[in-house]
């Protein structure tokens, strides 16, 4: 496989950086010899053009000379001295592969355009004339561009300028195949203007007066290398014309240099360098297809039909799964090496790098982010400003409430679950879909910021493998299996189903996503979800507070970037502090307390604050849970009413005791169990609520099975009978 046209930047370093794309040509050390005025027998020349390496170290000069028979080019190289000898200057060249003319202009505008002309004099006229583009040429004249190394240009947009006569077409069409074959992402060649004469090129053109802007509609009009060829290729009744070369090996020849890579779980991917930075796409996607279409149609001024774009697309897949290299593609966040990464999700795939030392944007790097279509841009953070800035767009009932949010958020934005799901409650008016808007714009802005729960576990499953967050609006009830569904992904699981069209391949989806969840009444119905979750209350809006919705997101706009800014600071401090933080007590989800606890001091809070609070809100949850339970508050009663020596009794006695104290209207509940074996499944989702209390049962099989329920002795706090 290739290697990528772009040196990382922001990731991995290459140790190749450095070393010269040559092998044979070295640059001229500091204490060599003066280079010779002049020529012995040729005199002194016309014109001298000095070669630099990528450094911008001397590699030797090109000298033009005029004579009666013509002019000449005679390069002036440093050889290294024999073994005792000394350095000499010589009139002849550098040995193949010799150096591009203009190196280190090429080093210093990676991202520019490159234009190629026939000659050192029209390089650098090219260079004035279209100050945006990189200009360069081969030593020793147009016939000599085999000998040249022309890969330098790899990744890189070529236009060719050639002379106006018969051998300036013969260098284009050399150099066009040269650049291809080295890298280049397109190759074009200018056509010159109608009028030109013989032999007039990009030095006769400035010499002419023209303008930038006249250059650069030239340019503009150049004819793509592959159009061209594809002018000779034609059917068989012409003799010596070749056959068009099949679509599909067009479009794979499109994406050579690109990177080919895949997942643990064996999904392909493609990394494509565009306009300077790189893009990673899933093969099998609607945007890869779209760039190969408009790439095919730039190139070859062709549409691809829909088997060619199939068939390349599945040669690509094979190539990643079997070729390729194993990667974790990641989502909105990633982490890599102590360091935090965020995706702003803009046009440019820049992303935010999170350190120890604080917080950066980085314009270029190899980092795996993948995106889905309803992605959106993250706000540009700003530094220098408190999360305080935050509470003016969140209306929080208590201070207990916003710390609660803030922690939620440094959870989603450092990527680090298992995460906590955020219960949003309020009264009508309260804003619940707004508080829920704004605080997943500052971590994963979507195209749809709320949807309604889903009632099936392949819809969420999907929901959830293309977005980092996901918001549910307005709910009154949550099913038993989705509840499940919820917990898995707020701690981390797994999704299998078989792969459509298939009878044994598998597709799976890795569930590990932030959560939140508004509505009106109490949602943790469930002691297992209630464990999972944190639950914040909002208050009504004062009638002389509330803003119109333009008020609102124009405020928010101006905003947002501060507030993002000082959620990075507490990134930063949390992982400056995360090895020399402890908690006093682990609690479920310790991985998220132990996190916050050391972001604390990047935003201000007193040490243990954050803690304090957590725990006060999974007692509160708790207690929530266990009074929506009815098992839960029907076995409490009986275990108090036989604390002095405990229940004992077969599952039917049980349920026949529950019934016998329960009413009917707590009996005709869905929740309450009709059979014994379903008190056995309610009573184990229990367990937890009623151990928090002092209740404990034990299941025994002996023959029959029972229970024993017992209280523990208040003077001891042991287990009772």
């Amino acid at each position: 496989m290739k290697t990528d046209p772009f040196a990382p930047i922001g990731g991995d370093p290459s140790p190749q950086k450095n070393k010269p794309l040559w092998s044979a040509v070295t640059p001229v050390p500091s204490d060599a010899p003066p280079a010779p005025e002049q020529h012995p027998r040729l005199g002194k020349p016309a014109g001298r053009w000095i070669y630099r390496d990528q450094n911008g170290e001397l590699l030797g000069y090109v000298n033009r000379f005029n004579q009666q028979d013509g002019k000449q080019f005679r390069p002036l190289v440093l050889f290294s001295p024999e073994a005792g000898g000394v350095p000499q200057w010589r009139w002849e060249s550098w040995p193949a592969p010799r150096p591009l003319y203009g190196l280190d202009r090429l080093a210093g505008s990676r991202l520019a355009p490159v234009i190629v002309c026939e000659g050192e004099k029209s390089a650098d006229a090219a260079g004035r004339l279209a100050p945006d583009h990189a200009a360069t040429t081969s030593p020793n004249g147009s016939k000599s561009a085999a000998k040249a190394d022309w890969r330098p240009l790899r990744g890189r947009k070529v236009i060719i300028w050639p002379d106006a006569d018969k051998p300036g077409g013969e260098f284009a069409e050399m150099v066009a195949g040269l650049a291809r074959d080295a890298g280049a992402i397109s190759v074009s060649i200018i056509t010159p203007p109608d009028g030109a004469p013989e032999g007039w090129d990009a030095a006769d053109a400035e010499h002419d007066g023209w303008t930038i802007s006249q250059t650069a509609a030239l340019i503009n009009a150049a004819v793509p290398f592959a159009q061209a060829e594809a002018q000779f290729s034609s059917s068989s009744d012409m003799p010596g014309r070749k056959r068009a070369p099949a679509q599909r090996d067009s479009l794979m020849r499109l994406t050579e240099f690109c990177d080919l890579w895949h997942s643990r779980d064996g999904e392909g991917f493609i990394t494509i360098p565009v306009q300077g930075h790189r893009e990673n796409w899933p093969i099998r996607s609607r945007q890869l297809k779209n760039w190969l279409s408009a790439r095919a149609f730039e190139e070859m001024g062709i549409a691809p039909g829909a088997q060619a774009i199939e068939d390349t697309l599945r040669v690509l897949e094979a190539r990643a799964v079997n070729e390729g290299e194993a990667r974790t593609p990641w989502m909105r966040t990633g982490q890599r090496d102590g360091r935090i990464y965020i995706d702003l999700c803009d046009a440019a795939w820049r992303a935010v790098e999170v350190s120890q030392n604080g917080w950066q944007l980085i314009e270029r790097h190899t980092l795996p982010f993948i995106r889905s279509s309803s992605m959106r841009a993250l706000p540009e953070p700003e530094a220098g400003e408190s999360i305080d800035l935050l509470r003016q767009f969140v209306n929080t009932a208590r201070e207990a409430d916003f710390m609660l949010s803030v922690a939620w958020l440094l959870a989603a934005l450092a990527g680090r679950g298992p995460f906590p799901i955020l219960m949003v409650q309020g009264e009508q008016g309260t804003g619940k879909s707004t508080f829920a808007r704004i605080l997943r714009a500052l971590v994963d802005p979507n195209g749809a910021p709320h949807r309604q729960l889903p009632r099936d576990i392949r819809d969420f499953a999907v929901a959830a493998a293309n977005a980092l967050v996901l918001s549910f609006d307005n709910i009154s009830s949550i099913d038993p299996e989705i509840s499940d569904m919820l917990c898995r992904a707020a701690t981390g699981s797994g999704f299998a189903a078989r792969t459509l069209h298939t009878d044994r391949d598998e597709t799976i989806i890795n569930l590990s996503n932030p959560i939140i969840l508004n509505g009106i009444p109490a949602l943790s119905e469930r002691a297992d979800l209630a464990d999972r979750t944190i639950t914040i209350h909002l208050k009504p809006i004062a009638a002389s507070d509330r803003q119109t919705e333009a008020e609102l997101w124009e405020n928010w706009a101006a905003s947002a970037p501060r507030v993002l800014g000082a959620l990075l600071d507490g990134l930063s401090a949390g992982l400056r502090n995360l090895a020399s933080t402890h908690l006093p007590e682990k609690p479920r989800l310790a991985d998220f307390a132990l996190w916050v606890t050391a972001c604390e001091a990047g935003l201000g809070w007193e040490p243990g604050s954050f803690m304090a609070e957590y725990m006060d809100n999974r007692r509160t949850a708790a207690d929530s849970a266990f009074e929506s339970d009815p098992i839960a508050v029907a076995i409490h009663e009986l275990a108090k009413r036989h604390s002095a020596s405990g229940w004992h009794g077969s599952p039917t006695e049980l349920l026949d005791a529950l019934n016998m104290q329960a009413s009917e209207a707590v009996k005709r509940a869905r929740a309450w169990p009709v059979t014994a074996q379903g008190l056995g499944n309610r009573l184990e989702r229990a367990a937890p609520l009623l151990r928090a209390r002092g209740v404990h049962f034990q299941r025994k099989h002996s023959g029959t099975r029972t229970y024993t329920i017992w209280t523990e002795r208040p003077e001891t706090g042991a287990p009772g009978p």
